[in-house]
């Protein structure tokens, strides 16, 4: 296996957000005498080049190469990231899978490598126009021992699975969830298990809670040698899984290979850090087109042309409006309100699917430059009703912890 580092420009192409919105993406291949030394499952860490911000660049990812090198034209997926029409011409590239993102914990800086007794002779530190760079294996060990001894990372991505900091982890639902009762665990998010120190042939009982609903499940580890780790439920989760996705069950049922068109996922919340319960919620992808219809009422409703007032106010809408910010904030916290339960769809039927309010959980007053926005910890699903109530008072702006108090206590 290789170690690789890949760079990119953020003057030409917002590195941060493809990385951050994207699981498998693709990079291009500009050194093409590496065309026969790529390989499947080679290591790759991606960089981000200074731009015009001096010392901001560095490593800020982990990656894995998943396809051999091919000709790529017309990539409409990374369309939006590029700055130039750049993306229109054809260009060597491989597919990569995401596993961590550190845009900020645990980003290893070119300044920290200058200093590093070995990492400083880095042909990247030296020689900085390239894309591709190939490691040396002395280089390679240095790097992957700093990007873990630096592992502070809020987000783990490893197979169909995503982990985001303590409390949360999102499964995609595939064959095994419909058909086999159940999933593999990679050995990277057994830690939000608290499954790090089961033994071969080990079993632990859990408890997945949905809409108030108890279903009893196991964590278990198999007896070969090297022990796969699996969660296992009974027939009433499989029963539940299918009956609110009969089409996906039914195109797995049926031996179908073809990636279905719409992803559905599996939300975990743990209940806390010492509970074997996790509350769990069903995630479904947003039409992009309907989001920003979605946008374009509200912003017509609520938001008609006038002075801003100030930066503030225009940063903390337009972080909540933001198509590819509300997107992800949605597929990762779901379509119920934080703060009072309420779901359109539930109400409304078809005419209220896929919406809701999207809210920046900071005061307003702290966004007083644009800033990197994080949809998972940083915005939260809010119905009509409660985003107002929130910002109702200017000099108040409630807390969504502080609203749900408020309800709480009037209805006392």
């Amino acid at each position: 296996m290789n170690t690789w580092i890949f760079q990119g420009n953020p003057k030409v192409f917002d590195i941060d957000t493809y990385i951050k919105n994207h699981k498998y993406i693709w990079w291009s291949l500009r050194q093409e005498h590496f065309l026969d030394k790529i390989e499947l499952d080679d290591e790759v860490f991606l960089w981000r080049s200074d731009g015009n911000n001096r010392g901001t660049g560095g490593i800020l990812a982990k990656a894995r190469v998943i396809s051999l090198p091919e000709e790529r034209t017309n990539d409409e997926t990374a369309q939006n990231y590029w700055y130039t029409d750049e993306w229109e011409n054809p260009y060597l590239a491989v597919k990569l899978e995401v596993l961590q993102v550190r845009l900020e914990d645990g980003f290893i800086s070119r300044l920290s490598l200058l200093e590093h007794p070995v990492l400083k002779e880095l042909l990247i530190l030296r020689l900085r126009q390239q894309t591709n760079y190939l490691l040396s294996k002395e280089h390679a060990i240095e790097l992957q021992d700093l990007w873990s001894a630096n592992n502070h990372s809020t987000l783990l991505r490893s197979h169909s699975w995503e982990v985001i900091g303590e409390e949360i982890a999102i499964k995609e639902l595939d064959k095994s969830t419909f058909l086999h009762h159940g999933t593999g665990i990679p050995k990277e998010v057994r830690r939000f298990f608290s499954a790090m120190d089961m033994k071969r042939g080990e079993r632990r009982e859990i408890v997945l809670e949905y809409k108030q609903r108890v279903y009893h499940a196991r964590l278990e580890m198999d007896k070969h040698s090297s022990p796969r780790s699996r969660l296992l439920w009974k027939a009433d989760f499989s029963d539940t899984i299918r009956n609110l996705f009969p089409h996906s069950y039914s195109h797995f049922l049926n031996k179908n290979d073809e990636l279905l068109s719409e992803v559905t996922k599996l939300r975990f919340e743990k209940v806390s850090s010492s509970s074997s319960t996790y509350l769990v919620e069903f995630l479904s992808s947003i039409d992009s087109e309907v989001l920003i219809e979605d946008l374009e009422s509200e912003e017509i409703e609520l938001y008609e042309p006038r002075a801003e007032g100030t930066l503030v106010t225009y940063y903390g809408r337009r972080y909540e409006r933001d198509p590819i910010n509300r997107k992800r904030a949605i597929e990762f916290h779901g379509l119920s309100c934080k703060v009072c339960g309420f779901n359109f769809e539930e109400v409304y039927g078809e005419r209220g699917k896929d919406f809701i309010e999207v809210h920046h959980i900071k005061p307003l007053s702290t966004l007083e430059k644009e800033r990197v926005i994080h949809p998972e910890r940083d915005l939260v699903p809010v119905c009509a009703n409660c985003h107002r109530m929130i910002h109702r008072k200017k000099d108040d702006v409630l807390t969504v912890k502080e609203l749900r108090s408020l309800i709480k206590k009037c209805n006392m």
